[in-house]
């Protein structure tokens, strides 16, 4: 119990103080289980002290000390789970909280796949439509980072659908042995998610975009009405090929017959750390760069267009 009881105390404390890790996590979660399983096996081996203890003709007021503790335990979870003043401050000084404007979290309505042959994402409106991206690998891209999102024909940012790992919880990133910044692993994406999240990609607050209530500028909308085009883009960077971050992208059009569209090489960001403006150049890139198989694109929208019906 002791030990299981240090890995718990360690693992919360470390959860409190660093971005979020699923090694840390899973270590905590089995440690409570063993933890729980351990105070189990202890009560039933002490069950008869315990009922010993405990009873009324020994001890007239037994009842007393955990009835007490019930009811101080009682208010701290319910004051945990309602997020009351103390609490609140507590929580406050979190990694969590003191970084909640860039950490980026995918809303609930998409799902997604991720393994050493292809990534899929899929996105599911309340109205039925959907919109349904695979992006297939030549071969295993190890250490790759890629970033998901559409736009709006003016450049606006309208949702990001996918972010790799641990680049959804920090600025900082173990990038080809160093730490690194996602303004530099993904700077195109990163520039462009400042209109969002409200924070530059150097950690400054922008102070002329400002960033919408809990990063509702959401996909739904075009996808339901199909009475506007938007822009999917794909930011993939792999570590140790030599090149800066390749840029796909496609024009999504409600009048189009076809559901599904292929993205294409559009550019890279070479040069697009400062301002995460897009290099089109893409004759000088090394061929090994070149990972990417396919990413295509299936697109059902809520209301067909008469042209389509």
């Amino acid at each position: 119990m002791l030990l299981n009881f240090l890995v718990l105390l360690g693992t919360g404390s470390l959860r409190f103080f660093i971005p979020f890790s699923l090694h840390l996590s899973r270590l905590h979660i089995i440690s409570g289980i063993l933890l729980g399983v351990c105070i189990l096996i202890h009560l039933f081996d002490k069950s008869r002290n315990l009922r010993a203890i405990i009873n009324p003709r020994n001890h007239p007021r037994a009842w007393l000390t955990p009835l007490v503790t019930m009811i101080v335990c009682t208010a701290v979870w319910a004051a945990a789970w309602l997020g009351l003043p103390g609490i609140s401050h507590i929580m406050s000084l979190s990694y969590e909280q003191r970084n909640h404007a860039s950490i980026f979290r995918s809303q609930d309505s998409v799902a997604y796949r991720n393994d050493d042959r292809l990534i899929r994402t899929t996105k599911l409106t309340s109205a039925g439509a959907s919109l349904d991206l695979e992006l297939t690998w030549k071969a295993n891209p190890k250490g790759s980072t890629v970033a998901i999102w559409a736009e709006t024909k003016a450049g606006t940012i309208i949702e990001t659908l996918y972010l790799t790992g641990s680049l959804k919880y920090s600025e900082s990133h173990s990038w080809e042995g160093e730490d690194s910044r996602r303004g530099k692993i993904l700077p195109v994406w990163r520039h462009r998610y400042t209109a969002v999240c409200g924070v530059g990609p150097a950690g400054a607050t922008d102070l002329i975009s400002q960033p919408t209530i809990n990063h509702q500028w959401l996909l739904d909308n075009q996808l339901n009405e199909a009475k506007e085009s938007f822009i999917l883009y794909v930011e993939v960077n792999l570590p140790g090929d030599g090149a800066p971050s390749l840029i796909y992208a496609a024009s999504i059009e409600p009048e189009s017959a076809n559901p599904y569209t292929l993205l294409s090489l559009v550019g890279h960001s070479g040069g697009s750390e400062k301002d995460g403006e897009l290099n089109y150049d893409v004759s000088a890139l090394p061929a090994n760069s070149l990972t990417v198989e396919r990413i295509l694109v299936k697109t059902v929208w809520g209301k067909q267009p008469d042209s389509i019906r």
